[in-house]
């Protein structure tokens, strides 16, 4: 699964496509994460793979805060 993966986006997109890429970005670890959870005894990797993607999903949250809202 990708979903640890930045999405490469157009400098010139727009907020609302950056948005739209960003909330992408988030189903795709929440979904990551819903299936790790589901391991009764994840192993280190799996486990190391999942906190990269809590600081990716605090990035995303840092970098919606800053995109104006319309």
């Amino acid at each position: 699964m990708n979903a640890g993966r930045v999405f490469a986006m157009d400098p010139e997109a727009t907020g609302k496509q950056r948005v739209a890429v960003l909330q992408e970005e988030i189903h795709m670890i929440h979904h990551a994460n819903e299936l790790y959870w589901r391991h009764t005894k994840p192993s280190d990797a799996d486990r190391a793979e999942y906190y990269r993607r809590q600081d990716r999903l605090e990035e995303i949250r840092r970098e919606l805060a800053g995109l104006p809202a319309k």
